[in-house]
């Protein structure tokens, strides 16, 4: 869903329908900002399809909650489902989008304001949802699940718990020879044991498809689950490396990235991303070495 007054965001956010034919149920995982919305409601009818039974959310960063009150507008028998820790920010967003404007500045301002969401437009937390099972996943967020759909072939949709992942010719242009960036998703407040156990946990569910937030999915799990669990231990081994390469001096986060896009295989094609995906992702990156720096910071 491309956002018009933020160049480099297109290809860049993955909401999720299942239309599940055995329980005649309809699922979306995750809404997308408030400014999407309109695109998000003329797919989803664009399948032909005129309601919505469960709106589940990964996480109430504005990029995956910021809509859920204009879509509850059109698809009012809907609903939702959230972590109690973030529910809290849906009913009431005032503080929510406060601390958005705050760290995120113009890129908030595109997302568009939330509007609050009813407390009877939500599920009980302890409620069955019998078509899915929601995973905790902390790590990019305290409240973040991930979800589990059990059919012909079990689908993972993990929000940020596995980072981000954009692959070249489908994310971004060039031939689709398997080659992709991996990036972590580690905003302030960031717990690196708790995305490792994270981790850890989507591994054991055995998927067959996995799919991101940012962007796409794939059908090679534990490969890039492993890819990205050494992927954050070589961001804590880098930026450790570079913080005591500079001991006394203040640390400026943009060198962090340079020295991570030298350093990173995992970023090896960033030169190949358009110049507009190469800033919005290095607004990214600057939000990711920050979690991994305020994370240092609290061990210390």
């Amino acid at each position: 869903m491309p956002i018009k007054e933020l160049p480099g965001f297109h290809h860049f956010l993955s909401s999720w329908l299942i239309i599940d034919e055995k329980s005649d149920k309809i699922l979306l995982i995750d809404v997308g900002p408030a400014s999407t919305v309109p695109v998000l409601v003329q797919a989803i009818e664009g399948l032909g399809v005129s309601r919505l039974d469960l709106i589940l959310l990964t996480h109430v960063h504005l990029d995956h909650s910021g809509g859920l009150g204009q879509l509850l507008k059109v698809f009012k028998s809907a609903k939702v489902v959230a972590h109690p820790r973030g529910k809290r920010h849906l009913l009431n967003p005032d503080r929510l989008w406060e601390s958005s404007v705050e760290v995120l500045g113009d890129v908030a301002l595109a997302y568009w304001r939330p509007i609050p969401v009813e407390e009877g437009s939500f599920l009980p937390d302890e409620a069955s949802l019998k078509v899915i099972k929601k995973i905790e996943t902390p790590g990019h967020a305290s409240h973040h699940y991930s979800y589990l759909y059990e059919a012909d072939h079990n689908v993972l949709f993990v929000g940020e718990a596995a980072g981000t992942y954009y692959k070249r010719g489908f994310a971004y242009p060039g031939f689709d020879d398997g080659t992709f960036i991996l990036r972590p998703a580690t905003p302030p407040k960031f717990y690196l044991d708790s995305a490792l156990f994270s981790i850890e946990k989507l591994k054991s569910l055995k998927a067959d498809i996995m799919c991101y937030a940012h962007f796409g999915y794939t059908n090679k799990v534990i490969k890039y689950l492993d890819l990205e669990e050494k992927q954050l231990l070589l961001w804590d081994a880098l930026i450790r490396d570079y913080m005591s390469m500079r001991e006394g001096t203040s640390i400026d986060a943009e060198d962090v990235i340079t020295h991570l896009l030298e350093k990173d295989p995992f970023l090896a094609d960033f030169s190949a991303l358009p110049e507009d995906i190469r800033e919005r992702e290095k607004g990214n990156m600057l939000s990711s070495v920050n979690g991994f720096l305020d994370y240092f910071s609290q061990k210390t």
